[in-house]
């Protein structure tokens, strides 16, 4: 299914979902999202969905389940790629009746692209009946899903319309230095320009943050704004010069228990705490994901009025609004915007059942790097390993080879197509897999990955079934670490009992997990660990957040760490930080550490040695380790939410029914949360009442 964004895909998908659960029989759905904050956006619209089901209610599962604990039977899984992949692993009868695909175009984006296609691909092959719902904006070539995964009975549906009217307004500065500036109408974007109005600010609007700040401050004044900012240190000073045009707006309650929400799942210095008391928010992909959440939520019913968003607004984020501002927009590292991006983000203009047009205000058009209203507004998706097998294939070759990569920063996307290429080859299946891309066994391209991964495999020990657990690293470096550990296991006993991590609550963890991420550093990252010594500073970090240390403390620890810093900066290199090497890398390379110490051992005979291995790639995920929190978490609160009730729970081993019971005869207002907080528990209690 393609639509513009605000046709209201998932509110398609999830209307379906729950008449697919009210006959009464089982069912399992697997619903696919590509980021952290959509598990969020998703599962609380499906709880919301279901509120007042009259049969048996599914689970709704964000979380992967271990592998002790059954499945239930009527669930509907909302993860990522990377969650359903640990799902996969933990249990060999995790299968789904329905898949849902959401932001299903972003199949098509490196290394996350390929695991997505995999994960879909194991799901089929565990079930070959399953449904599958494909949903994205605006695709052309819709027939790619079915070709890439051999479905001969596709149903295409297309939406080209948007349910709102939209309306292209070119600014133009007359004059920078005293804010003149004239405004036409392009109409729905391809229609002759009007002229619409000219204005004086009586404002100096020489640099594209004051053109963003006093326009939208302007034009936007009463309404619902978004104001579009390349990247995250841009965002938070367009929020403070806006907030400071706006210091005179009265206090509000709600607001207050926003700004406090802020400080206490973030920091009492964080930017935020005090922009949202002026009904002005910032949003982008570091911020945690339950403050994220309440900040769109504070857009939804009109307390912010002004939200700056970076990117993360391409990745299917519901955050309409009557007014869109953009000014020389760009996506990565100073990249002009694509027209199919440009009009995913014009699509958020407009909010349905609420305004009969949405406005999308092009300030400086004419000096634009691209002019994205020329452009399609639908494109071509080419699944990420089709695009490195047939356009990248030397580097590719290198990979398989082993050999050097030269400068190439981002070889995780060539790592993981090595790696389901290598398992499909020692699988039989590589001949199905290429055929499906179009390279077929007569042509050169085909037997020139074959010769090369034929050579791969005469250096490989490792079986496929535990090479294909580590998709992102490639199976020469998964090798190169086994044989690290198997060298270890043959010593003894007690060198094998040594490279068991420890549970971040031992005393000894930190210098665990140093020796672990030194030789993951070595051996998968490429790192001389004698000359570059950030993982001890990584293994620091991890285990504070898998202990549950509030992100509070770990930034005032930053900090203090660097006071000659500015705070700001601190904060976000921080949040970055938590996001990218702890919640990305760490947990990539303890998972990798983890699936070949466990192969090593049992093929020792050390089965016993083998089942003591914590799960420290799940721990790092969701920033907890008790198994009290992590319940908590399970329920659908809050990191911040839980790590406070973990911290009044004597029992630190309660599962969900126990952490449900435990929430339910303790009386509330014991324990001493924020207004938000608080409602977070009430509303999880009434919705598992």
């Amino acid at each position: 299914m393609a639509a513009p964004t605000s046709a209201g895909k998932s509110f398609v998908l999830q209307h379906y979902l729950s008449s697919i659960f009210s006959n009464n029989t089982n069912n399992s759905v697997i619903y696919i999202v590509p980021t952290r904050a959509l598990i969020a956006q998703v599962a609380e619209d499906l709880v919301e969905q279901f509120r007042d089901f009259e049969e048996e209610k599914p689970e709704i599962i964000t979380i992967p389940i271990d592998n002790e604990t059954p499945l239930p039977k009527n669930a509907i899984y909302v993860m990522t790629q990377e969650r359903v992949q640990l799902a996969l692993i933990a249990h060999k009868n995790f299968f789904a009746h329905i898949i849902v695909v959401d932001e299903a175009h972003s199949i098509s984006e490196g290394a996350r692209g390929v695991l997505l296609q995999w994960v879909i691909d194991d799901l089929l092959h565990r079930k070959n009946n399953s449904q599958i719902l494909f949903a994205s904006p605006t695709i052309r070539n819709l027939d790619v899903f079915g070709r890439l995964f051999d479905i001969k009975d596709v149903v295409e549906f297309s939406s080209v319309e948007p349910t709102v009217a939209q309306n292209f307004l070119i600014t133009k500065i007359d004059s920078a230095n005293k804010g003149k500036i004239s405004i036409q109408t392009a109409g729905d974007g391809r229609s002759p320009l009007s002229h619409v109005a000219d204005l004086t600010l009586n404002q100096n609007i020489s640099s594209r943050i004051d053109k963003l700040v006093h326009i939208s401050a302007t034009l936007g004044h009463g309404q619902s704004n978004i104001i579009y900012a390349n990247g995250a240190a841009e965002a938070e000073n367009i929020a403070i010069l806006l907030m400071d045009l706006f210091i005179d707006r009265p206090d509000n309650e709600s607001l207050l228990a926003l700004s406090e929400l802020a400080k206490e799942t973030v920091h009492p210095n964080y930017i935020l705490v005090e922009c949202v008391k002026k009904g002005i928010a910032f949003h982008y992909s570091n911020i945690p994901t339950h403050l994220r959440r309440a900040v769109e939520d504070a857009v939804s019913n009109g307390q912010i009025d002004y939200l700056i968003c970076t990117s993360t607004l391409l990745q299917g984020v519901n955050l309409p609004a009557k007014n869109i501002f953009l000014c020389s927009p760009e996506r990565g590292r100073r990249k002009a915007i694509e027209s199919t991006d440009f009009w995913n983000l014009a699509g958020r203009a407009g909010r349905l059942l609420r305004e009969f047009q949405g406005n999308i205000f092009l300030i400086d058009y004419d000096n634009w790097k691209k002019k994205p209203l020329d452009g399609p507004k639908d494109s071509i998706i080419v699944p990420a390993i089709e695009n490195t097998i047939k356009n990248h294939e030397d580097i590719l070759l290198s990979v398989i080879n082993d050999d050097s990569v030269g400068k190439i920063t981002d070889t995780e996307n060539f790592e993981t197509v090595f790696v389901r290429l290598f398992s499909d080859h020692m699988r039989g299946n590589l001949d199905k897999t290429l055929t499906r891309l179009g390279i077929t066994e007569d042509t050169i391209e085909f037997k020139t990955i074959f010769d090369a991964l034929r050579l791969a495999e005469q250096k490989i020990t490792i079986p496929p079934s535990i090479v294909r657990k580590n998709p992102g690293i490639s199976v020469h470096k998964q090798q190169r670490l086994f044989d690290i550990l198997n060298n270890y296991i043959s010593h003894s006993s007690a060198s094998a009992k040594f490279l068991i991590p420890k549970h971040p609550r031992e005393s000894d963890a930190y210098k665990s997990y140093e020796a672990i991420l030194e030789v993951c550093y070595q051996s998968i990252l490429d790192h001389d660990t004698s000359k570059i010594k950030i993982y001890r500073f990584h293994a620091l970090i991890a285990r504070k957040w898998m202990l549950g240390t509030s992100l509070s403390q770990i930034i005032d620890d930053q900090i203090k760490r660097s006071p000659q810093k500015i705070i700001r900066t601190t904060i976000r290199d921080t949040l970055k930080l938590i996001e990218n090497d702890i919640r990305f890398q760490a947990v990539r390379l303890f998972g990798c550490y983890n699936t070949l110490l466990t192969y090593a051992l049992d093929k020792a005979g050390l089965i016993d040695l083998a089942s003591s291995i914590p799960s420290l790639p799940l721990y790092l995920e969701i920033g907890a380790s008790d198994k009290t929190m992590i319940s908590f978490i399970s329920l659908g609160l809050s990191r911040v939410t839980a790590m406070k009730l973990n911290a009044l729970s004597a029992r630190k081993d309660l599962d969900v029914s126990g952490a449900l019971h435990w929430l339910r005869t303790r009386p509330l207002e014991s324990f001493g949360l924020s207004p938000l907080l608080l409602s977070e528990v009430r509303e999880i209690l009434l919705l598992t009442h």
